[in-house]
């Protein structure tokens, strides 16, 4: 499929087929006002562009373009010009719409003006009323503006010039109605990522070997999109899931380099940046074929870098920390960059000590619950990752997909306090000595909430035997493995709370100055 971008203005004298499977113009007067404030809104200084939505077409024998999506817009674009060609001589639609079953429609489009009686027209069907309410909701919104005329003028240029669709051809041979009914049952996502392999594979950008370098990028690209449906990897790299294709993460972080390189930047928050980005950059290129093969290979050392991290268990966890935290990934990228490994381990670990803070003994000693909850939640996940980095034998890795996963299902990670709040045999401490990560179902239910420290411990030991989730110092802590003194392994006391916080400060302390594996 043949995939750029065409402004409203590029698409004069283009003729537009809207074939008998597509339903008529439906748009009411919400959908039209919210594109009309879009475009409004949008500011074009800059040469910036606003993207309307992709439009796909198959291109007819008799040189028409049969619309297979985006007919609504596309038309709405037509009814605004109409009105805007009564203020301004030059304004006339720069394409036709024609219709297979409704040839009529088409004609009503192309009579719309102001001296119609349109109030008797739109009784006459259905396409016939949308078509003219569409016309007076336009109309009402420019009577709204300061000055209509000015409004309009504006409007006029700012469309003509700045808005553009995406352009997607369709191949000879393909079947429009299976591809409409695809992608209007929602099974065709319309992202970044589809967008951009449409880009890279288009045969005008080859000039030997066409089928041999197609078929080499669509493998890789399968390949790199299987990786990537691996939850264990994905969520260490990622805090939720991915709005389009998980893919579409490798494109957005190379467009935000190769925006920087354009004389025009595309602005962040456009929707289909990444690919506005490489669309622009290839137009803008003499060697179309030396742009393909340049970022695809940037493509794949992103995500052999990406398995490095992941195979690196040390960066493997000091990374998978840092995204836990809301580091974006990003910023990680930026740190890890060209880098040899002993600095991106030193950067790192400098970026996990500004997002954590201070978390020397004193400091933890005076920490407590209530006011200091976000730090809490930082400490205890970053001891539970720095025990597997400095005490184990480099064979555990924190399953960030899981801890991750539970918060994905509404399920959130509670500050557990071990010596229960409420038990009336001792004052409530709120102290991070008394306190650890638990996962909320299991801390409120009724055979846990509020109970004995050993009986705590059973609830803890019978959920791991079920192969569920608990983390490494939450299992350690009820297992007395920090205390010295296990004469009474049924209490929380004193010096177990003194032992705990000396090991948590000794471990980060080992985490920090790089002392992994002693």
């Amino acid at each position: 499929m043949s995939v750029e971008t065409k402004t409203i203005g590029e698409l004069k004298n283009h003729r537009f087929f809207v074939p008998s499977y597509q339903r008529g113009y439906r748009w009411t007067e919400y959908e039209v006002t919210a594109l009309l404030n879009d475009i409004s809104e949008f500011s074009s200084e800059g040469g910036k562009r606003y993207c309307i939505q992709p439009l796909i077409v198959k291109r007819r024998k008799d040189g028409t373009f049969e619309v297979v999506d985006g007919q609504q817009r596309l038309t709405t674009i037509y009814i605004f010009m109409k009105i805007a060609s009564q203020e301004i001589r030059s304004a006339t639609p720069p394409f036709e719409l024609q219709y297979e079953t409704r040839s009529d429609s088409g004609n009503f489009l192309q009579s719309l003006s102001d001296d119609e009686d349109l109030g008797v027209k739109k009784t006459k069907n259905i396409d016939y009323y949308h078509i003219a309410s569409a016309y007076e909701t336009i109309n009402n919104w420019f009577d709204k503006q300061v000055d209509k005329s000015v409004a309009i003028q504006e409007m006029n240029t700012k469309i003509r010039r700045s808005v553009f669709f995406i352009w997607h051809e369709m191949p000879d041979d393909s079947d429009p109605i299976a591809l409409f009914t695809k992608v209007n049952l929602g099974k065709i996502p319309l992202t970044n990522a589809e967008l951009i392999k449409a880009l890279l594979l288009n045969k005008d950008n080859f000039s030997t070997d066409i089928n041999n370098r197609q078929t080499e990028i669509s493998i890789a690209w399968d390949r790199i999109e299987q990786g990537l449906r691996d939850d264990s990897f994905w969520y260490f790299l990622n805090e939720k899931e991915q709005s389009g294709t998980r893919i579409d993460m490798l494109f957005e972080l190379l467009a935000n380099e190769y925006n920087a390189s354009l004389p025009t930047k595309i602005p962040i928050n456009q929707k289909y940046f990444p690919f506005s980005v490489f669309s622009a950059t290839l137009n803008a290129s003499a060697d179309k074929e030396g742009f393909v093969k340049a970022l695809w290979g940037e493509v794949e050392k992103l995500y052999a870098d990406f398995r490095e991290w992941y195979a690196d268990l040390d960066k493997y966890h000091i990374i998978g920390y840092l995204i836990a935290t809301g580091v974006k990934i990003a910023d990680v990228f930026a740190i890890t960059r060209g880098k040899r490994k002993s600095t991106v381990t030193r950067d790192l670990l400098e970026k996990v000590r500004r997002v954590t803070g201070k978390t020397d003994k004193d400091v933890l000693n005076r920490i407590s619950y209530g006011t200091d909850n976000q730090k809490i939640r930082k400490l205890l996940l970053l001891f539970n990752v720095a025990t597997l980095v400095c005490k184990s034998e480099k064979q555990y890795r924190f399953p960030f997909d899981i801890y991750k996963g539970e918060t994905r299902d509404r399920i959130r990670w509670d500050i557990e306090h071990i010596h229960a709040t409420a038990d009336e045999t001792d004052d409530a401490d709120d102290s991070l000595w008394n306190l650890t990560l638990l996962e909320r179902g299991t801390n409120r239910s009724p055979l846990y909430a509020d109970k004995p420290f050993n009986e705590k411990r059973k609830v803890i030991l019978e959920r791991e035997s079920r192969g569920l989730f608990v983390p490494l110092c939450t299992k350690n802590i009820f297992l007395k493995v920090y205390s010295r003194d296990l004469t009474d392994m049924d209490i929380w006391g004193n010096d177990d709370k003194a032992d705990y916080i000396s090991a948590m400060a000794l471990t980060l302390e080992m985490f920090f100055e790089g002392r992994f594996g002693k």
